[in-house]
This record gives C-alpha cells, sequence and structure tokens, in this order.
C-alpha cells in the first residue's frame, strides 16, 4: 500500500500546496467484479482495475477538485484542483471554512476470514446460479429470477495537509436477487438483498445464506401469488424492522442531512416534539455487520452516532467539515465518496430507530383488525416527509391474530405526522443492506430497527405497489 500512499504524502509536503488553505488526497487501487445472472444463464460478468486520485483544494474559501487515473503526478492533479478554484473565483462568493479536527493516521485491515478476490469466478458463478436455480424450484409459478452480484476489494487512501493519513483495505460485496412470476394474469415479484463491507464471501456461505436467500424469496413470492387485495385507507398497523428502517432512512435520515435540513421538514422544529418520549432514531458509524459500517469517513474524521430523534424531539444534524464549521457544531463524521473520483458528501450511514420494551405479541393484541408490514421491496420520501413504500411481504391482523396474507400494496403517510401516532416500539431490532444514491452516487447503508405500531392515522394503505 505503500506504492499508493507515498507519492499522495510527498506531495502534501511539497511547495505545490503553498498558499492553499488545505489539501485533501484520496487514491484507490481496487478490483471491481460484477456477475449478472438470469434463469441460470449468464447475462454478464466484467472485471474492473481501478487505479487513480483525486485532489480536493481550499484556496481562498473555495473548493477545487481534479481527478487523475494515476499517469498524472500527483502534483499536477493539484494544480488543476487550484486551476478549479480559481475558475470559480470569477463566477462565484464563497466563504467556505472547516471545522478544526485532530490530524489522525491509521491502517485499517480487512477483517475477511475468506477474501473475496481469492474467491474464483467460478465458484462465484456457481453459487448466483443456484441460487436461481433453487428459487424457481422452490415454486413453479416463479418464472424469471436474477441474480446481481458485485464486489470491490483492494486498497484505499486518504492523505490531508493536516497531516491526516487513513489506509485501508476493502471488502465490500452485494447481493441483490429477485424472482418473479405470473398468477391468474397479474404479475408479482420479491426481491432479496444482503452485502458486507467487512467480512469476505463467508458473509454468502456460512450459516446457509444461500438457502436463506431462496426460502425469502419463495415465501415472498408465494405470499404475492396467494394474498388477498388490501383494504384501501388508514388502518392500525405494525411494521417489522425492515419496514421502520426504510421510513427511517427514506422519510427521516435524509431530513436529518445538514446540506438538506434547511430545505426539508425538520427545518424550524429544532427541539420540537413530534413522537412520544419511546421513539429515538440515531445514525451509527457502527453496528454488527452493517453495511453502512466505517471507522474513520472520507474527510479523516473519526465518526460519532448522532442522535436524529431524541426521545421523541427532533435531534442532531449529520455533518461534513464544511457544515459542520457553518453551524458551529462538532463534525459527525457522515463525510463519504463513492471512489476517489468524486468529493465526499455528507451521507448517513447505519440509520435506525433505537429498541423500546413492548414485544410483537403486545403490539398485535390490542388490534381488532389491522396490517402487519414484514418486509419492503421500495420506497421513496419528499422533503416534506411524505413518504410511499412499497410493502412485498403483508398479513392480516384480526382480534390480535396474523390472519391471511395481504398481495401487491403500498404504504403512504407523512412522517412527521406518523411519528406521533407510534404507540409501540419493540424490544427487538433487524436491519437491511442496501445502496443510497445521492447527487449520483451511490453509498452503502443498513437501516432498521424493532417492530413498530401505529394507531389509526398514521399510515394509510393503497393498491398495488
Amino acid at each position: 500500500m505503500s506504492a499508493l500512499l507515498d507519492p499522495l504524502v510527498k506531495a502534501v509536503r511539497s511547495r505545490v500546496v503553498s498558499g492553499l488553505d488545505y489539501v485533501e488526497l484520496r487514491a484507490d487501487d481496487v478490483v471491481e467484479t460484477s456477475i449478472e445472472l438470469r434463469e441460470s444463464s449468464i447475462e454478464s460478468v466484467t472485471r474492473k482495475f481501478e487505479c487513480g486520485h483525486s485532489a480536493r483544494i481550499l484556496k481562498s474559501g473555495r473548493w477545487g477538485f481534479a481527478v487523475s487515473d494515476g499517469v498524472r503526478d500527483v502534483s499536477e492533479t493539484i494544480t488543476e484542483a487550484v486551476k478549479a478554484a480559481s475558475a470559480l473565483s470569477r463566477t462565484a462568493v464563497s466563504d467556505t471554512s472547516l471545522h478544526g479536527v485532530k490530524p489522525v493516521k491509521m491502517d485499517i485491515p480487512s477483517k475477511a476470514r475468506i477474501p473475496l478476490n481469492e474467491v474464483d469466478l467460478a465458484e462465484k458463478v456457481s453459487y448466483l446460479t443456484s441460487i436461481c436455480r433453487n428459487a424457481t424450484k422452490a415454486d413453479r409459478r416463479m418464472t424469471t429470477t436474477k441474480a446481481s452480484y458485485s464486489d470491490i476489494t483492494g486498497d484505499r487512501v486518504l492523505v490531508t495537509s493536516e497531516g491526516t493519513e487513513v489506509r485501508q483495505s476493502l471488502s465490500h460485496a452485494y447481493l441483490k436477487t429477485s424472482a418473479s412470476g405470473n398468477t391468474s394474469g397479474r404479475l408479482v415479484s420479491a426481491r432479496d438483498e444482503i452485502g458486507t463491507v467487512t467480512r469476505g464471501w463467508e458473509r454468502f456461505t456460512e450459516d446457509g445464506s444461500g438457502d436463506k436467500i431462496v426460502e425469502r424469496l419463495a415465501r415472498k413470492a408465494r405470499l404475492q401469488m396467494d394474498g388477498v387485495s388490501c383494504k384501501r385507507g388508514t388502518h392500525p398497523c405494525v411494521i417489522s424492522p425492515k419496514v421502520s428502517g426504510m421510513l427511517a432512512h427514506e422519510a427521516l435520515g435524509h431530513l436529518s442531512e445538514a446540506d438538506l435540513f434547511a430545505a426539508g421538514a425538520f427545518n424550524g422544529l429544532e427541539g420540537a416534539r413530534v413522537a412520544s418520549e419511546a421513539v429515538t432514531m440515531v445514525d451509527s458509524p457502527w453496528i454488527e455487520d452493517g453495511f453502512g459500517n466505517i471507522t474513520a469517513d472520507d474527510e479523516g474524521v473519526l465518526p460519532k452516532t448522532v442522535t436524529l430523534i431524541d426521545k421523541g424531539l427532533i435531534g442532531a444534524q449529520m455533518t461534513n467539515r464544511e457544515w459542520a464549521a457553518r453551524l458551529d457544531i462538532e463534525p459527525t463524521g457522515n463525510a463519504r465518496a463513492e471512489s476517489y473520483r468524486v468529493p465526499p458528501l455528507i451521507r448517513m450511514r447505519n440509520t435506525y430507530f433505537e429498541r423500546g420494551d413492548v414485544s410483537l405479541d403486545e403490539m398485535l393484541e390490542d388490534k381488532k383488525f389491522g396490517y402487519y408490514c414484514v418486509d419492503v421491496s421500495g420506497g421513496q420520501a419528499e422533503s416534506n416527509s411524505s413518504f410511499q413504500v412499497s410493502i412485498q411481504e403483508c398479513y392480516e391482523i384480526v382480534k390480535g391474530e396474523l390472519g391471511r396474507p395481504v398481495r401487491s400494496l403500498a404504504i403512504s403517510g407523512v412522517a412527521t405526522k406518523s411519528l406521533a401516532l407510534i404507540d409501540g416500539v419493540g424490544r427487538d431490532f433487524d436491519f437491511e443492506s442496501s445502496y443510497c444514491g445521492k447527487l449520483l452516487q451511490a453509498m452503502p447503508t443498513s437501516d432498521g430497527g424493532p417492530h413498530l405500531s401505529f394507531k389509526k392515522g398514521g399510515v394509510v394503505f393503497g393498491g398495488s405497489a
């Protein structure tokens, strides 16, 4: 890794950085693998070798950014970034400053027991083929199966003019599978996702992970085929950790990113009560097997847990160093970049509701009729916190017991209003791994929480998702 680090260290100590307020150099030397399957047939297998660096500089309150594929000398890339900042100075007024941080020097090794880059492509293809084939066997009505796998291995380095040096060995992998079929003229589908940013191939092979994926796909697809339609309108309901995670991330989490806060529903509500004292939501840099886990962010800041909703009150914002300076608060370590090719943005990591003290049975028992939403297939939200979530596994609640499965539905609401109608927070916890997009950058994140119970009025149920 010294071959990647040494040129950056040399550059930030050279005369080319003289007169600059701040210099941040990042470099990757990685291999990206991608495999796409459809009905057990390989659609594509690609391996991409990526090696290069970028320079982000701050001069007279203005950012400059430049990227090199690795051929150009690092000092030349810094010079190009300076030119970009100078060009900006002729068209815009800026007074950007950064919150001070203590420089860090750290090596972040991979914790993979079975390194991803030591597993043959043939073995990875065989694993995906088995999932697709077995999913079809599990229910013959599932006529289309797909598997999309990707991994990134290699080295990533960050060096700043303040003395920060972070070296990281990457082991990122992600698998998305789906199954669909046609029954009674209706097209139904189910999907499943797992990922890791800390472990290796063992994440996909241990504890029967492949068989569990097949079981989940088959169950969710079968429920879509055999389920009844939901009753439109608002009903009491219970949502699972995966659904509460979607609510935490999409409808609430983005509103707490400092660069989006002012334009969102939380603006002006700082410290205001939006839920009962039982409701707390955080963004954490580390949970066991979290897909959003980080040890240092891409500005070299040691990350901290951010309490976004504190016992029902609107809490803190997620920041990078620039926004921390603007708000005069400590940076939270939420600056993340997809690769060296793009500058860091304020991004979530692992976002979730914290545990309460209510059991699932207690949530169900007082509901004469309602719905139990178990799994999601997608979701979106607006800056006013309105949300719509597609549900791929759901059951009726009848006299406190689970009833018939419910097919293809969507739930919606306004999160800032829905929170006030939470009347139970579970004592369990789970989360889902997925990628979050922002300004064309996809970052690995986790979202989850416990089961949540809503009174009537908290969630609106609709038809086909």
